[in-house]
């Protein structure tokens, strides 16, 4: 069995895990963009406060004197950060000492870090003069323009993205490596001796253990999957063996182990085909005991069915040369030999008569100290050339005939003791 690659257990694991990754690896990237423009925004705020600290003494020594020319000095050195868009210098009520501005600085990403970081800020520290008064004189006041810190901030997070989603990608495909390694190929090494069991036989064939799983998970699936396989057998073989028990509880007797009545039947009909194609006749020869009930009445049935297993054994000794043999229920029993042309109506052919001479020996019941002998009246039943054979009317037409006074047509067993 070869599953297409498109259902695979690996290309399935190989697609999770990818796309896992891959969502991992962007959102792992955009929280991290997310830090990083936290981190620009810190880093505008403190290289404002660096620049005003820088720009604090020479600014306030400007205001004290109101020398315009040393302010536009500090703001001439203020705008030699390209970050600088516009400073002042100057009382807020009043005329600033010096100020100067600049435009906004043109960049392909500013929509979007303006978004982000802002399009500018401003920082203002105060002019205060040294002494124990501190008196105020002013402020200086810087704007910065974010587009320097958006370019440093747009080309991080590109970098950062793209390394975050290729990272997350290498991490997936070592994890779908080890997924194939660890798991789908041993599965599929299962699945191959899987479809290599006789379903008849499916313990013959067990999984092997894989090297370096035997005490995992898998480990344990093979365990008890091989003993699943030794009790589907063993109970295959048990249901069979039921089967063929109920087979023969069927068309056998219990008592003497003797074909019934209805596997008589069956072989009955093979030989009237098999004789209709021969031209061959065929006899059925019924056997009973006569005052059989009296041997139950007298000895208990405990005797009796010591008596049917010794004539059932008798019969049984010859069943090689008579053919089908069957007790019909009760005392009766039947068996059957071809008529071949040199046998005449109504006689038995030689081995018969050995049989009817060794079932009239003597019978000896143990237990009850009686001895008994069977005494045949040697007559045929019925002979049918192609025609179904009808056992149980044997049985009818024995009563019948005897009591009508003729010889009986049924072979007769007439039990008597021992004389003293």
């Amino acid at each position: 069995m070869k599953l297409e690659l498109k259902n695979s257990l690996s290309v399935k694991l190989l697609r999770v895990v990818l796309l896992s990754a891959l969502i991992v690896g962007v959102a792992l990237s955009v929280a991290q963009i997310v830090y990083d423009a936290y981190k620009t925004r810190q880093a505008v705020a403190g290289d404002a406060q660096r620049i005003l600290d820088m720009f604090r003494d020479p600014s306030t020594q400007a205001v004290y004197s109101l020398d315009r020319e040393m302010g536009m000095q500090v703001i001439e050195g203020l705008f030699q950060d390209d970050a600088v868009r516009m400073a002042s210098i100057g009382h807020p009520n009043e005329t600033m000492l010096a100020e100067k501005s600049r435009a906004l600085q043109q960049s392909p990403s500013r929509w979007l870090t303006d978004l982000i970081l802002g399009q500018e800020r401003t920082f203002t520290t105060p002019l205060v003069g040294k002494g124990p008064y501190s008196e105020y004189y002013g402020d200086l006041s810087i704007t910065l323009d974010t587009a320097t810190y958006g370019q440093g901030f747009i080309v991080n997070s590109v970098i950062i993205f793209i390394s975050g989603v290729l990272r997350a990608l290498a991490m997936g495909m070592v994890l779908y490596l080890v997924y194939h390694w660890l798991l789908t190929k041993p599965l599929s090494r299962i699945i191959e001796h899987l479809t290599s069991i006789n379903p008849d036989r499916p313990s013959e064939h067990k999984i092997p253990q894989i090297k370096g799983h035997e005490r995992n998970e898998l480990g344990l699936w093979i365990n008890t999957a091989n003993q699943l396989l030794e009790s589907i057998e063993r109970n295959t073989h048990l249901r069979h063996e039921a089967e063929s028990s109920l087979l023969r509880m069927a068309q056998y007797d219990f008592l003497t182990g003797l074909p019934n009545r209805q596997k008589l039947q069956e072989q009955l009909d093979k030989i009237l085909i098999d004789a209709g194609r021969r031209q061959r006749r065929v006899a059925v020869l019924c056997v009973g005991l006569d005052d059989f009930k009296s041997v139950n009445e007298q000895f208990t049935y405990q005797a009796g069915d010591k008596l049917l297993l010794a004539l059932a054994d008798r019969l049984r000794a010859h069943s090689g040369r008579l053919g089908a043999l069957a007790r019909l229920g009760g005392d009766q029993f039947a068996f059957q030999f071809r008529k071949g042309a040199r046998h005449q109506d109504g006689l038995l052919p030689r081995h018969e008569h050995r049989a009817t001479r060794q079932a009239h020996r003597g019978v000896v019941l143990v237990g009850t100290g009686q001895f008994f002998q069977c005494c045949f009246l040697n007559a045929i039943d019925q002979v049918s050339d192609v025609g179904p054979i009808d056992v149980s009317g044997a049985h009818d037409a024995r009563f019948e005939r005897r009591h009508q006074g003729t010889s009986p047509q049924v072979i007769g067993v007439v039990l008597r003791e021992r004389p003293p």
